[in-house]
């Protein structure tokens, strides 16, 4: 019968420092340069030197938008029907954002139903889509604010710039050298 023997816990008796290096460095926390952040600006400063001055920007969690795709809708409609979330109103289905929770609706998937859709956006594809199989798209109050502050607005064109009089527009071969020389004949 073969019997185990206990390994040693440290293999280092009879080494004075038994792998702490120099005899100072096993007392404490002295072999450390002290104990948490001390020596942070001292000692330690390479360690600790991007931690202290600087505020932390606080990173605010974004808004997840719930999107929903067209096909999506038609699935879940029945349940929605019942539990009236979706209304029925002069033969079109109407579909409120806030009601059934969705904050985006996108184009994938065919439109047989007739949808009046409100508070709630939409891609492109999807509200031509919509008005494509007779719905309506009703835009939010503050989503045609932002789309009128997104367009910018509208500059004359190059060609159609008033020039001041007694100035001379220059044309694509003249140069303002040329310009000048005209203007000291006159």
């Amino acid at each position: 019968m073969v019997v185990r023997k206990r390994r040693r816990k440290n293999r280092l008796l009879g080494q004075r420092t038994r792998g702490h290096g120099d005899t100072k460095n096993k007392r404490g926390a002295g072999g450390r340069g002290g104990r948490g952040l001390a020596g942070s600006h001292k000692h330690k400063w390479s360690k600790y030197h991007g931690k202290f001055g600087k505020e932390k920007k606080k990173v605010l969690p974004s808004k997840q938008v719930k999107a929903i795709n067209i096909d999506q809708l038609l699935q879940i409609m029945p349940k929605l029907v019942a539990a009236r979330k979706v209304s029925e109103e002069k033969g079109l289905f109407v579909v409120d954002g806030a009601k059934i929770g969705f904050d985006k609706l996108l184009s994938n998937g065919n439109l047989k139903e007739k949808l009046l859709v409100r508070n709630i956006k939409a891609s492109k594809k999807a509200v031509e889509k919509i008005e494509k199989a007779g719905g309506m798209f009703e835009v939010a109050a503050e989503e045609a604010e932002t789309e009128k502050k997104e367009k910018p607005a509208e500059k004359a064109p190059m060609n159609e710039r008033p020039v001041e009089e007694g100035k001379k527009e220059l044309t694509k071969g003249e140069s303002k050298k040329e310009k000048e020389v005209e203007g000291k004949k006159k």
